[in-house]
């Protein structure tokens, strides 16, 4: 007989005959709690805010789980804004990041030609579902790439002249 341990992890599956961590939110204190409170008072004095934000104030987070800073356990449903499509701390991602980290943190592709901007671009390419030979183009923020968006309709069409909504919103 084998004897198998639970996963370390939330990704992993639990292997047969072995029991997963017990789950769930979890609250210790009304939330707010007096650390997360303290912490609000400090960002309401010093920061501007352009949205109302949860009274929550994120400590660590696994999985689908974040603990504030009062250790309350809180599902996250909003996946870190959508940006979290494996949950927080994942073990392949924590990994791959520290990897990067130690090999080179930063370099601008904009200014310089760098392997894995090419690497990711050509994966991108073979995803997309064109027939015809795909570019990529990486932006920096939502800003940057409905821009970008509005340069190629035009140049595509051969078109100067856009239609917009006034007031329109196109991120935080």
């Amino acid at each position: 007989m084998v004897k198998t341990n639970p996963p370390t992890h939330p990704h992993e599956a639990a292997p047969t005959g072995a029991t997963a961590p017990t789950r769930g939110v979890r609250i210790r204190v009304p939330i707010p709690g007096p650390k997360a409170r303290a912490i609000i008072e400090g960002d309401e004095r010093y920061l501007i805010r352009s949205t109302k934000s949860a009274p929550v104030v994120a400590a660590s987070g696994e999985g689908v789980w974040v603990t504030d800073v009062d250790g309350n356990r809180l599902l996250d449903f909003a996946s870190g804004i959508s940006v979290l499509n494996v949950g927080h701390c994942h073990p392949d991602v924590v990994r791959a990041v520290q990897e990067q980290a130690a090999r080179l943190p930063h370099f601008a592709g904009t200014d310089f030609y760098y392997d894995l901007q090419v690497t990711l671009a050509h994966k991108l390419s073979e995803l997309a579902p064109i027939g015809a030979p795909t570019k990529v183009f990486f932006t920096n923020s939502g800003t940057e790439s409905a821009e970008a968006a509005l340069k190629l309709a035009r140049w595509q069409r051969q078109r100067p002249i856009t239609i917009g909504l006034l007031g329109a919103f196109h991120g935080r």
